[in-house]
Formats: structure tokens, sequence, C-alpha cells
């Protein structure tokens, strides 16, 4: 049975950081602050929201792990019938494959150390009296909450499954997620925005099914979901009327011009005035258009030209729904690999990229440039700029060397990559004159 929760036993609470200082090895997400503002405005909207507002909380770049924990102990003890928990960021996975959620001060090279275990979480949802848990994670490696949460031992499970449990990650477990440049929203949080907002009721069941049609046409990456008992029957926003006025989001700009509600308004059209006049009636004039027969045959030649050079040009060059699927592949593969030596990585990016199978299957493999060194001994960290036509990815690479890992003689790396749309930022090139850009050896990134 479909159910809104009670507003009086239900709890939210909104996590996102999207800032991070100069040499976290993590680049700044600045749709986060959108996600949660928005997020927040339809899950409490008067008229069609189910929370009410002084019951959301935000906790936008919360600075350290027992500042999220004390935030979320108290309010998951609160919270009787319905538990909301919403995270935007970088997930992180350690080196036993543990997933970590990313806070203003992680560096990609201690995570352990500066991030939120996802166990952590966990457990303060498990401990809540709430009769429904609703976990929402938009973050890269998120699928392995899905894993953390069927996991464990009996007990622990039975307790999840007594409660209830709705849990909603943006990504597979070794899929990385999606922020496109310039855009308000991540994708994942966008398209959770846009079924929220839309004519119909959605159950949470209803939402999983709205959100991934939306990404799969788009190409974006596909969202994981795990459901106990009745969990995916409760309704988070009711529809709004159809003639009442759409409201803009919290992140919309305000509007840039002003009515005077005192000036003098246009006058009235006679029929307005009482007049037994009726509105005039317009006629539009009648176009007929021939084209001569002699056209007709240089249309058909133009028509088969177009498709001619079209066929052509998607056997030969790559298209960005492809280079993108290529190019996130080859950062989850650096996520797994482990190799020890000197292999240049710009090499390894773009031999992997060929070999992927996404792209055209006549052409030139798409270029790889090395176009930021964050100091002399930082191996292949940096950021690597895949181009191909009008097509651009920045791969960001974070890396930890281990000394003469294997044998006491070669050294290991651990790298840490995402993948942002668009070229990589022109202030991190080096000038002209710094020299070729170092090797590095691909290994595992967890």
């Amino acid at each position: 049975m479909t159910r809104l929760p009670d507003p009086d036993r239900s709890r939210a609470v909104l996590i996102g950081t999207g800032t991070h200082a100069d040499g976290s090895g993590l680049p700044s997400l600045p749709a986060i602050s959108a996600n949660l503002a928005d997020l927040r405005q339809v899950l409490t909207d008067p008229v069609t929201g189910s929370l009410p507002r002084e019951h959301c909380i935000v906790a936008n770049d919360p600075v350290t792990a027992g500042e999220v924990g004390s935030l979320l102990g108290r309010v998951a003890q609160e919270a009787t019938d319905l538990l909301f928990v919403y995270y935007g960021g970088h997930g992180l996975v350690d080196d036993r494959g543990r997933l970590h959620l990313a806070l203003p001060r992680t560096d990609a090279a201690r995570i352990r150390w500066t991030a939120l275990p996802f166990e952590t979480l966990r457990e303060e949802l498990l401990d809540s009296p709430a009769a429904i848990r609703v976990l929402v994670l938009d973050c890269c490696f998120s699928g392995r909450a899905i894993e953390a949460m069927t996991s464990g031992h009996s007990t622990v499970a039975g307790q999840i499954d007594v409660a209830g449990t709705y849990t909603l990650a943006s990504t597979s477990a070794n899929a990385v997620a999606y922020a496109p440049q310039g855009a308000t929203h991540t994708a994942f949080t966008g398209a959770l925005l846009t079924a929220l907002r839309g004519p119909v009721a959605l159950t949470l069941d209803d939402l999983f099914d709205e959100v991934r049609r939306d990404l799969a046409v788009r190409d974006m990456p596909r969202p994981q979901r795990r459901v106990v008992n009745n969990a995916g029957k409760l309704i988070l926003a009711r529809p709004r009327d159809p003639n009442a006025p759409h409201p803009a989001l919290a992140s919309d700009p305000p509007p840039t011009a002003w009515t005077d509600p005192g000036a003098a308004a246009p006058p009235l059209p006679p029929w307005h005035q009482g007049s037994a006049t009726a509105p005039p009636k317009t006629r539009r004039p009648r176009m007929e258009i021939r084209i001569p027969n002699w056209v007709w045959p240089l249309l058909i030649a133009a028509a088969a030209g177009l498709g001619g050079w079209y066929w052509l040009h998607t056997q030969t060059h790559w298209s960005k729904g492809d280079l993108r699927d290529a190019v996130h592949q080859v950062a989850a593969d650096l996520n797994k690999q482990s190799q020890y030596g000197d292999t240049p990585l710009e090499s390894y990016i773009a031999q992997h990229i060929a070999q992927s199978g996404k792209g055209p299957p006549h052409g030139s493999t798409p270029s790889v440039e090395h176009v930021s060194h964050p100091g002399l001994h930082d191996g292949s960290a940096g950021d690597y700029e895949v181009t191909s036509d009008d097509n651009a990815f920045c791969v960001h690479v974070t890396t930890t060397v281990k000394q003469g890992a294997a044998h006491g003689i070669l050294d290991e790396a651990t790298f840490h990559a995402t993948v942002t749309d668009g070229t990589c930022p022109t202030a991190n090139r080096p000038s002209t004159g710094n020299g070729p850009s170092p090797s590095s050896t691909p290994s595992k990134t967890r």
C-alpha cells in the first residue's frame, strides 16, 4: 500500500561535499550546493512536499566525520517513521575495497584517516528506530553501499529486513559518477529532482524506474537499488495542481525584471469594456509552395550524399558518447589493475581506449596529453586530457607510491582516477620548457 511519511515522526539529513582544498587530489564539485538546496525545497514544499522544513537538515561541506556523526546520530534517533539520508560528493575506495565518503579535508592519498567510512553511516541507519530508512548516494562507486547493506552477519541482515530499507545508488560498485561540466546539478540528482517534480506521485520504486530511464536516454551511468519489505511503496512528494504556478528551484537566479503594480495598465480592447463588439477574426493568407520537377533529382542526390558522408564519418570518428564510455572504462580499469615498473600513463590510457571496443572500426586513436604535473616527484599524478575532434575529457589522477613493493626492487603506485567532461583546467598546464611529462605505472585503485 502506497503512503506518505508521517511529517511529525520523519526526519531527513542532506549531506554534501563540493569544496576541496588544493593538493587534496580531489576536484571540487560546484553542483553539490544546488543538489542540496533543491532537494530540500522539493521535500519541504508547502504544497507538494512530505516533510516540514525544520525536519529536513542540510549539512553542506561538513568539516569532520565527527561533525557528520553527531548530526546523523541525533536525527536518526528522532525519526520513528521515515529516516531519509542523502550524500552527494566524491566516493573513494581504500586498498581493501571499502567505500568512504569524501569531506572537505579528505586527502585522496590518506582515505582511511581523512574520509567518512560508509560502515559508520550504515551503523547509524541500523541503530535508528525509524520504520523505513531511505539512503541515497550520489557518488563514485556508490554501488558498494548496496553490497555492504546486503552482506554481513545474519543478525544484522535480520534487523534490516524487519525495519525496512531502501538504498539508491547513482552508479554500480566499480563505476564513477558523472557531473556534467557547467550543469546546475549532477546527472543523477538532476534526474531525481525532475522525477520528484513531475505531474504524478511516484513511489520509491517508480522513482527509481523514472530516473533510470532518464539517465539511459542520455547515456549516463545507470543507478542501482536494494529494497527490503514494503519500503519501495513510500511516496516522497505529492503531485502539483496543474493549474497552480510552478515555483522556481532554490538554485534558480532571481527574476531580472520587476513590474510596478501601481503603474497604469494598457487600455483594454473594445470587447473587454462592456461593448457588444465581437473580437476581430484574423485570417491567415494561404500560401502554396510548388517545387519544380527538375529540383527533385538534386534533392535526392544531396540527401544520398549527406547519408554517405554521415556513414563514413561514423566509421572513422569517435562520437562523444563512445569516447565518454571508453574514458570511464579506462578510469575503472585503473581502479582495479596492479602493475609494477615504468610505463607512461598517457600511453596506457591511449592503448586501453583503443582496445575498449567503443570507438569506430576505422580511424585514429584519440590523443592523450599529460597537461599538469603537481610536482617533480608526483610521477603520473595530475590531469590527462583525452581529445578527439571536438570532444574532450579530463582524467584527474592522484598517486601513492610504495617504494620497492615488488621483491624490494620495483615500486608500486596506487592511483585514484576521476573523469570530468571537457578540457582540463588551463591554469594547471605546464608552461613551455618544463620538459617531457614524467612516466608512471598504472596500478590498483579500489
